[in-house]
């Protein structure tokens, strides 16, 4: 990275870090303490940066990223600490406050911790085709682009091969990962919510979250990213007819037709 590039970053970080302790040192004097929190819980990929920014939208949501990833913690370190991010006083305008999570952000104690806050409402994000969920993390790994915004990368630089042995676990770990939030969260109500059909309907979607959560004014009208990975699997994978005779006489064969 030029030199140039590196302190404009430094300074963005360091300008984003002075901003959230003077916002922080406000709401503490002039804020008020939120009651009500959701958690968004998905895999990586699934659309979360998307639902995330439509949530924004709103002026009774407070939201936070992914708050246990690994840029904010080693993972099975300062859980409670961590945590706290989300409760502190908030804007006056606030309802409802919201964070992600994804599956591999905890350990199995931690995800135990999490399910004792019984207030916590659930939305839990998928994504109906798990090959397009690990294409789109491979594309991003590769490219460092990990939302459409500035310069796109062209196809020939998105382009990706699959190791097929490899790519069945992930895909398996995907789906236990679903299975697994569904029976963490078993007894009480979570939101299922479904990235094509969110992409493809936002303000059916979107109007399902509000009224789940209780608050209104979201607009995804006003969502600033697009689909990063529009091309065909065949397009997008340089080894597609491997991976296309690994998967057709499997479980995820249905993956391969969009």
């Amino acid at each position: 990275m030029k030199t140039r590039e590196t302190i404009s970053r430094l300074r963005g970080k360091a300008d984003s870090v002075y901003s959230q302790t003077l916002q922080r040192a406000y709401f503490s004097l002039l804020g008020h303490w939120v009651d009500e929190r959701f958690a968004i819980v998905a895999h990586a990929r699934t659309g979360s940066n998307y639902l995330l920014d439509g949530l924004k939208t709103s002026p009774a949501i407070r939201m936070y990223h992914e708050i246990f990833a690994a840029h904010n913690r080693s993972l099975g370190k300062d859980y409670e600490k961590v945590l706290s991010t989300v409760f502190q006083p908030e804007s006056r305008s606030t309802r409802m406050v919201g964070f992600k999570v994804f599956y591999n952000h905890l350990l199995e104690q931690e995800w135990s911790k999490l399910v004792t806050l019984k207030d916590l409402k659930v939305i839990h994000l998928t994504r109906r085709n798990r090959l397009r969920t690990v294409i789109s993390l491979e594309i991003a790994f590769k490219t460092g682009q990990w939302t459409k915004s500035g310069r796109s990368s062209s196809l020939q630089e998105r382009r990706i091969t699959l190791e097929p042995p490899k790519l069945l676990r992930r895909l398996e770990q995907i789906e236990q990962g679903e299975t697994a939030t569904r029976l963490r969260f078993h007894d009480r109500r979570i939101l299922e919510l479904v990235y094509e059909d969110m992409v493809r309907s936002p303000q059916e979607a979107f109007a399902a979250v509000g009224a789940f959560l209780g608050v209104d004014g979201i607009d995804p009208g006003e969502i600033p990213l697009k689909r990063q990975n529009p091309e065909s699997l065949e397009q997008l994978i340089i080894n597609y007819n491997e991976i296309k005779a690994v998967l057709i006489n499997t479980r995820f064969a249905e993956f391969l037709n969009s």
